[in-house]
């Protein structure tokens, strides 16, 4: 196959599916991971597409993610991704969600001294741009450097969804897993509004050893469309607000341990 037919079909598939990985493109098109890596940098050089850690995504979603990028995080975000960036240990392998507390702790641990030992993989795309740059200047200096790994899919404002998201998520076995909550209460447990999402969440806190909630205040007694999982399957919430009297009674019949920020 020509190069200008790779392109083509490299630009196709972004173009349809919102996103492609390098490996699938390799087994699609039948070259060499180096040559579709240099495909996607000279489509990306041409403005037409944007290079992302392990594949590519369409330019029109990923330019919808700096505003979340660069949005100053709130005191809440910053105290409750402070307090579950605590929990990781050296050489974990961690998953991130979307959300505020989500994009902070990346950055956490993208400046920690124990980021070239971890393994992080996300879905959300203000995230992994902190990833990569960080993990590309560890090399660029010579340096040990993280593995970073991005779950490619359908973009869906800022994170990527849809089967091959959930198909790529039953393939991973996490140390910790770190979701930000849309909605938690007693009766529904942990819930969101996107049915997409709260399918990849489902996946993620069953193939997690640790399953740790970051909980923004607005998100306690709320009840959301799809649900993620029963309190019982939560290890530890995060919160700088204390949990309501019933869901308080509930989370402690279920162990699930509470950690609470005072801002």
């Amino acid at each position: 196959m020509l190069a200008h037919q790779r392109h083509d079909e490299v630009l196709r598939q972004v173009n349809i599916n919102g996103s492609v990985r390098v490996t699938d493109l390799v087994t699609e098109l039948g070259v060499s991971e180096m040559t579709v890596r240099r495909d996607i940098s000279l489509l990306a050089t041409q403005g037409k597409l944007e290079r992302v850690h392990g594949g590519a995504v369409r330019l029109e979603d990923i330019n919808s993610a700096p505003s979340a990028l660069s949005a100053v995080p709130s005191n809440e975000e910053k105290i409750i991704a402070q307090a579950a960036a605590e929990t990781i240990r050296p050489g974990s392998k961690l998953f991130i969600g979307a959300g505020g507390s989500g994009r902070c702790l990346a950055k956490i641990i993208s400046e920690s001294e124990i980021f070239s030992s971890l393994t992080v993989a996300t879905n959300y795309l203000p995230a992994i741009r902190i990833l990569d740059e960080a993990q590309q200047m560890q090399r660029d200096n010579g340096r040990a450097h993280a593995e970073v790994i991005f779950f490619g899919g359908q973009p869906s404002g800022h994170e990527t969804l849809g089967s091959s998201t959930v198909i790529t998520a039953y393939n991973f076995h996490f140390h910790s897993v770190f979701i930000e909550a849309e909605g938690i209460d007693a009766q529904t447990g942990l819930s969101c509004n996107n049915l997409d999402k709260a399918m990849v969440e489902k996946v993620l806190i069953e193939n997690s050893e640790f399953a740790t909630v970051m909980v923004p205040t607005l998100a306690w007694r709320r009840s959301a469309l799809g649900v993620v999982c029963p309190l019982n399957q939560i290890s530890r919430v995060i919160s700088v607000s204390a949990p309501p009297s019933g869901i308080a009674e509930s989370l402690t019949e279920a162990q699930v341990m509470v950690d609470i920020r005072e801002p």
